[in-house]
């Protein structure tokens, strides 16, 4: 049963992230900081718009940090929830199920198919 569970915080951490649009604001992190980079490296500006552009580039990652943080404490949060809640309820054991997740063989299980889905995602979308 708590492989069921662990395999349920898995796909639920991975619903979630996605649900909550988290890889598209880990993007938009990595686009902003290049686009930090370009200003810097950008001789044309004076220093106070280089600040200027600066400033308000570190405005939006901050705000992407804490929507970043925020759904990732949700993300992990509420799948455990459930399995704290099932584990209280007498359904599988909460610490047998952290102890699941972190075993060798399931991390390597979970990296496989999870690389399988996000290969074949693109697939099952554009055929939809």
């Amino acid at each position: 049963m708590n492989i069921v569970l662990a395999a349920g915080v898995v796909v639920g951490f991975a619903a979630i992230l996605e649900r909550l649009g988290l890889p598209t604001c880990a993007r938009e992190v990595g686009q902003h900081s290049t686009t930090c980079l370009e200003v810097l490296r950008d001789d044309s500006l004076s220093d106070a718009a280089k600040e200027t552009a600066l400033q308000d580039r570190a405005r939006q990652l901050f705000g992407l940090f804490g929507r970043l943080t925020g759904g990732s404490v949700l993300a992990l949060g509420l799948p455990l929830g459930g399995v704290w809640l099932l584990g209280s309820a007498g359904v599988g054991s909460f610490g047998e199920t952290l102890a699941t997740l972190q075993r060798v063989d399931f991390l390597i299980v979970t990296t496989a198919v999870g690389l399988l889905a996000y290969v074949l995602a693109p697939y099952a979308r554009a055929s939809s």
